[in-house]
């Protein structure tokens, strides 16, 4: 375990230096302002429209940190050859792969508890309340975070970077639509679509800002059930990914 914290650890701070992470969460800030700028006009709901948007500019925020945190990740270290003399020696590539995880899911999880700081900011300087489930509606936003970070890492030991983001956006899309709309995308197969919907993850339900915005009480227990569903669906994506790195060739 101690190797694994010590390349994570190394991981975090590579990670910090990129300008990508750091424009990715500037662009998240503005954004968060930006909602923070929109006139009233008196209208009463105003507190709900800024805490709606802004859950909805941290969702979308999880997605593109996912990419920009991983995708080029594993290529670059194989294009730099550093990823071989890595795990020749000090990791195997099971603690590779879950050093380099920790590493970007600890700048996700930071990123994420940043924006929501941000938007309590956003909502006190306003004169509006701060639901008392905006904490728990990010840690859903951290766990699904992590694992879009297990589906980018996923799809970065087969595909090239170009490719990987599109396919996790896909994934991203495709996971928050209904049984009948899925069926609906090819209607001559409703038994087959049925079957891969209910396979692929349902991550609908890390998404409740429609309830935490109309004022709407959410049970811990449903926090707490989401978590471990999205932690499992995390775990299961790392454990595929770590079977098809295993079968690389890193020559």
């Amino acid at each position: 375990m101690r190797p694994v914290m010590t390349f994570a650890l190394m991981t975090l701070r590579s990670l910090l230096r990129r300008r990508t992470i750091w424009g990715i969460s500037i662009v998240i800030l503005i954004a968060l302002v930006g909602i923070g700028q929109v006139p009233g006009y008196g209208v009463s709901n105003q507190g709900r429209f800024m805490l709606d948007f802004g859950l909805f500019g941290l969702e979308i925020g999880t997605l593109l940190l996912a990419i920009g945190l991983a995708s080029n990740i594993y290529p670059r270290d194989r294009e730099r050859k550093t990823v071989m003399p890595i795990i020749a020696v000090p990791l195997s590539r099971g603690q590779y792969l879950m050093g380099r995880f920790v590493g970007a899911a600890l700048v996700q999880a930071a990123a994420m508890l940043a924006g929501c700081l941000g938007l309590m900011v956003i909502l006190m300087l306003n004169e509006h309340a701060i639901p008392p489930d905006l904490f728990p509606a990010t840690g859903l936003l951290i766990v699904e975070g992590w694992f879009l970070l297990a589906v980018v890492f996923f799809f970065s030991f087969w595909t090239s970077p170009p490719l990987n983001a599109p396919l996790t956006i896909l994934l991203f899309i495709v996971s928050q639509m209904s049984v009948s709309g899925f069926v609906g995308l090819l209607p001559t197969a409703p038994g087959i679509m049925r079957t891969l919907r209910l396979l692929l993850p349902h991550m609908d339900v890390f998404h409740i800002k429609d309830p935490i915005a109309h004022g709407m009480d959410v049970p811990g227990l449903y926090f707490l059930l989401a978590m471990v569903y999205g932690l499992s669906y995390m775990v299961f994506m790392l454990a595929v990914a770590l079977a098809v790195f295993r079968k690389r060739d890193l020559k």
